[in-house]
């Protein structure tokens, strides 16, 4: 990390350490303010939520006790007779009498505004509502799963938010009912059921109350999700939303995308009442605080804008700049105008830093390229000097033996095979020749040894016509015949009547360059060998022994054409080694390097 942002554009680290700086204390001042805020926000709601829980099964519960109060006025025998009645005309009596104890219980609690109904309900499907008199079920008995949950458990009293199938339901929807068993008097079995129906709008009353927003909804379901006591209005919650909340055990907070949910299990009947607070309004403060980030946010971003204009203008561009113009002078153009810069005093003084810099980088290039081109001269002249003088020691001796054995043509042969050698040799001035003179050259050379090793030497020069013409570095194929004959050809054993055999060879390749092969059928070297000598050639530090000629060559070859020539060295013992060079083509007028 601290590697990138060492390397980060100037322009970039300035804007990084003003968001690091400034930017991020402040968004996580707001960030941990709006987390609180919000937490602040749900602990609230789930606090009321709590307290209006505990109101509503406060007031539930009051209500079904009271309910409970009410089915204790009412006789046993009254209502037992009803229920057992035999013939139509018992039946419309006791309903009478029933319905005589019911206003009797209406006119000493005339306070219950909120009980809606009083009514028995009978196993043989005879009925009687306070409201809707005598009445018979439109289905048996045991059909209603509500009335055999009661017969189920007859010793209790059933709560249920499940309407009564009563012949008028308009009036009773979701409302709240209290039922017990009734049992004959004779047997102590169940013969129907005694229920007190609580006016819904009473319990709707009681949640409006409860509301945890001015927008939100409070209401009660029971485990199935049915809603038991709804408010009016659209519902905030869909019904597969308010069942996976019931599958949530026990209380707690719920979080949507739209609202905070709270819910909790009343104690005294076991359902759920649920709490609905849209965010909208119950984190409006957060939310006004995420605005002012927002905003703060967005006055940052402009700052950093600002500051990076006026980088741009003031610092970054003009170091841009410089940049630019080290990149060019780096490339090789030393030529580069430099325009005075209006900026900062710093800056300025790097731009006539550079201008002198590169002033005095012109003059000491001048200078060097000066010196090294009189020192290749100079070192193309000492290695072209450096010839065996033992080659015309020998050669004189041949000359000598041959006078002394009156051979006066092989003398005349030699002394001027010789003398035109060692024209080309010393000929000063010219450091490139046309390739049919060092062709030529090299041939009077082998003719030379030739009559020196007439048992074990022979030669072929074999080059292309169009290759005569090329120019090509002076004395390059004489030091490598001289390396083959000397430690190739001259060290072999040879069968009686085999000669060692040199062959030159030749060839324009790629249009562009010339391609010159060395080969000899001499002892060869193994691998090891090769490489090591390879080795030399490539340290290009001149010693005596078998590598000087071979490193001579390299060396100059290196001097005239840099990484565009090409040396190959090649060798298999008992087989002779061969030499391969390629260099590129001389124009014609080329005489220096």
């Amino acid at each position: 990390m601290l590697h990138r942002f060492k390397h980060m554009p100037l322009r970039q680290m300035i804007a990084l350490l003003f968001v690091l700086f400034s930017l991020l204390p402040t968004l996580s001042i707001i960030g941990y303010a709006y987390q609180t805020a919000a937490g602040e926000a749900e602990a609230r709601v789930g606090a009321q939520v709590e307290q209006t829980a505990q109101h509503v099964d406060s007031e539930l519960n009051m209500v079904i006790k009271e309910a409970s109060r009410l089915m204790n006025y009412t006789s046993s025998y009254t209502i037992s007779n009803f229920l057992n009645s035999k013939t139509a005309d018992d039946r419309y009596m006791n309903a009478k009498a029933v319905g005589e104890v019911f206003d009797s219980i209406r006119k000493t609690q005339s306070s219950n505004s909120y009980i809606l109904d009083m009514s028995v309900i009978g196993t043989d499907g005879h009925c009687f509502s306070e409201r809707n008199g005598y009445f018979t079920l439109d289905q048996p008995f045991s059909s209603y799963d509500q009335f055999q949950s009661i017969v189920a458990q007859p010793r209790t009293v059933h709560v249920q938010g499940i309407s009564l199938p009563l012949k008028d339901r308009s009036w009773e929807q979701n409302a709240l009912t209290v039922s017990a068993a009734v049992f004959k008097i004779s047997t102590n079995e169940v013969c129907g059921i005694l229920r007190v129906t609580v006016s819904k709008n009473h319990v709707v009353n009681i949640l409006e109350n409860a509301k945890p927003s001015v927008t939100g909804q409070t209401f009660v379901v029971d485990d199935t999700g049915a809603n038991l006591f709804f408010p009016d209005e659209s519902p905030l919650l869909s019904k597969s939303e308010i069942l996976q909340i019931l599958n949530d055990a026990g209380n707690g907070i719920v979080k949507t995308s739209r609202s905070l949910v709270v819910h909790r299990t009343l104690p005294s009947t076991g359902w759920t009442i649920i709490s609905v607070a849209p965010n909208q309004e119950i984190f409006q403060a957060v939310y006004q605080l995420r605005l002012i980030a927002f905003i703060m946010v967005a006055v940052s971003l402009l700052l950093i804008l600002i500051i990076n204009i006026f980088l741009s203008k003031y610092i970054a561009q003009p170091i841009l700049h410089l940049k630019n113009l080290m990149q060019s002078a780096t490339s090789g153009n030393l030529d580069v105008e430099i325009h005075q810069i209006d900026g900062q005093v710093e800056i300025m003084e790097l731009y006539r830093s550079f201008d002198t810099m590169l002033t005095e980088l012109k003059n000491l290039l001048n200078r060097v390229v000066t010196e090294q081109k009189n020192l290749k001269k100079s070192e193309l002249r000492t290695l072209q000097s450096q010839i065996n003088p033992h080659f015309l020691y020998n050669t004189l001796d041949s000359a000598v033996w041959a006078a002394e054995s009156n051979n006066t043509d092989e003398v005349i042969d030699l002394i001027t095979s010789l003398s035109s050698f060692y024209r080309l040799t010393l000929r000063s001035g010219m450091d490139v020749v046309s390739f049919d003179t060092e062709v030529h050259h090299v041939s009077y050379y082998l003719h030379i040894m030739q009559k020196r090793y007439r048992d074990i030497l022979d030669y072929q020069i074999d080059v292309s016509p169009e290759t005569l013409q090329a120019r090509f570095p002076k004395i390059i194929l004489q030091p490598i015949v001289e390396n083959a004959i000397y430690h190739g050809i001259k060290n072999k054993r040879y069968v009686k009547g085999e000669q060692g055999m040199i062959r030159i060879s030749a060839q324009k390749v790629e249009e562009h360059f010339l391609e010159v092969t060395v080969s000899d059928t001499g002892i060869g070297m193994d691998e090891a060998k090769a490489k090591l000598l390879w080795n030399k050639i490539q340290e290009g530090i001149p010693r005596s022994g078998q590598s000087y000629g071979l490193i001579n060559v390299n060396l100059r070859l290196r001097l005239m054409f840099g990484e565009q020539y090409t040396l190959h060295l090649s060798s298999c013992p008992g087989s002779g080694t061969t030499i391969a060079i390629r260099v590129p083509l001389i124009e014609e007028d080329s005489n220096e390097l």
